[in-house]
């Protein structure tokens, strides 16, 4: 059978030339130029079927010669990801086999391009479980769009014990948290409108606002001398956007793992909700503590009125605590709210399986268990990733993370997308720093998740040393000087 294309999408040169950053480094700049959009591709920033831009453009907005792209274009058909069609030109293949796996160490490689921990320990026992007390799932369709109502209530029941009350009504079970996210943004967003999402944030929740034909606006995080908050900043450019949706992790933000300080939710809530926003709270990482599992206020709790609650939905996910590939999300808020987000969910789906949510609701029978385990597993990883990059990589600058899954590392010069290109060619799979922003923004930055075992984290340590040390050797005298855009 022959390949199934996608609806073509033309890159323009100028586009592709954002996405690639600052791509150039001391080796031939035909691999170097493959090499990154190689990256790209992995990352997802240039989709399959996407139609690349042709060499002379591509060559005058990268300021190379023409000879340079041709030459990276017959590498990138050479191994396998781009095709030459005719009458349309060189096309981004759809990826055929299996992923890598994702910590092995000595084999494939050690992808850390999604920050995720493996499986909690009791998942198994949790599908025995299922099966011996909800036997009787197997007798129904098997899935449904606003979720089974004991999950819900267990949901409801969670916000309420977090000092949020909640009713099971306010609560939809979705496929995860990145399903929840684009479900809101196609339902409540329309084509023009503007929308604002923090800066650095989660890649896919910018895709889903941007795929509505919405503006983007950004607000600043870790913008401060210590890596912190600027309220006045943030408050500012909240009232001066007057967005429709407003997306926020507040609680574990990704990719810097800190916290929004309770002094300022109050008010960033007063200035996006009285000017009609709808303000999206992602918290998936929320409960993922370091140093010891604790309560996690959620932020619709610091709302003083009534309808500025009802104008926030939130998030949640067993994605990062539980197990990615359990795919149960879900979103609460206000009855009517939740309504017309099922309405518009039935265009696109059918729903959520039952048995994913039969299990959901014994992990949550469990979860102070789970959450408990999970921060001792992630302090402990965190502490080593730490003490590893302050050994072998002392002038990098971390964020002070306070939980969630990564950090957010300062690298003291341009050089994100060549160094992960580094990486990846010593097994190393690490998205840079641009990912996290908009095209040619956070190129001083990289996202280091410390959700893998211990094992592959400190492998991964030492490749980034060693990737780093190559690429400062054939850095120009004033590269780590150069400033942060």
């Amino acid at each position: 059978m022959g390949e199934i294309w996608p609806t073509a999408q033309r890159v323009s040169a100028r586009r592709l030339a954002e996405l690639l950053g600052t791509w150039r480094g001391d080796g031939h700049g035909y691999e170097e130029l493959c090499a990154s959009v190689t990256l790209l591709v992995r990352d997802g920033r240039v989709v399959p079927g996407a139609v690349l831009p042709a060499e002379r453009l591509l060559a005058e907005a990268l300021g190379v010669s023409r000879t340079t792209v041709s030459a990276a274009y017959r590498r990138l058909r050479e191994t396998g990801v781009v095709v030459s069609r005719r009458g349309s030109g060189s096309v981004v293949r759809t990826p055929t086999g299996a992923r890598p796996g994702l910590w092995a160490v000595g084999g494939p490689g050690i992808d850390l391009s999604a920050a995720c921990p493996e499986p909690w320990s009791g998942l198994a026992e949790l599908h025995e479980r299922a099966a011996r007390e909800h036997a009787g799932l197997f007798s129904g369709p098997g899935y449904d769009t606003i979720g089974m109502p004991a999950l819900r209530a267990a949901i409801a029941d969670r916000y309420a014990l977090r000092g949020l009350p909640t009713s099971p009504e306010q609560i939809m079970v979705t496929l995860g948290a990145q399903h929840a996210i684009f479900l809101i943004a196609r339902t409540l967003l329309r084509r023009g409108e503007r929308s604002l999402i923090e800066s650095p944030s989660y890649p896919h929740a910018r895709e889903a606002l941007a795929a509505t034909g919405a503006l983007v606006a950004e607000l600043p995080v870790g913008a401060t001398a210590g890596g912190g908050y600027d309220a006045a900043a943030i408050l500012e450019i909240a009232r001066r956007s007057a967005p429709r949706i407003a997306y926020l992790i507040p609680d574990h933000h990704n990719p810097t793992g800190l916290r929004m300080p309770q002094e300022l939710r109050p008010a960033l809530i007063d200035a996006l909700v009285d000017q009609g926003a709808h303000v999206v709270v992602d918290e998936t990482t929320a409960e993922l503590c370091l140093g010891g599992s604790r309560r996690i206020r959620p932020f619709a709790a610091a709302a003083e009125r009534a309808h500025q609650e009802d104008a926030i939905l939130t998030v949640g996910s067993l994605g990062k605590t539980v197990w990615g590939g359990l795919r149960i999300g879900w979103i609460r808020a206000a009855p009517g709210l939740i309504a017309r987000l099922e309405a518009s969910r039935r265009v696109g789906d059918l729903g959520t399986a039952d048995w994913s949510q039969a299990i959901a609701l014994l992990a949550l029978e469990d979860y102070e268990r789970i959450l408990a385990e999970r921060s001792r597993q992630l302090t402990g990883r965190h502490r080593l990733l730490v003490e590893r990059l302050g050994a072998e990589l002392p002038d990098w600058r971390l964020s002070a993370a306070e939980g969630g899954v990564c950090v957010w590392v300062d690298l003291g010069a341009r050089a994100s997308s060549r160094l992960s290109r580094r990486a990846a060619a010593l097994g190393l799979q690490l998205p840079p720093g641009p990912r996290f922003g908009s095209p040619g923004v956070f190129e001083r930055f990289l996202r280091l998740p410390f959700s893998a075992p211990e094992d592959a984290l400190a492998a991964a340590a030492t490749r980034l040393a060693e990737a780093w040390r190559a690429e400062r050797d054939a850095a120009p005298p004033d590269a780590a000087s150069a400033a942060v855009i």
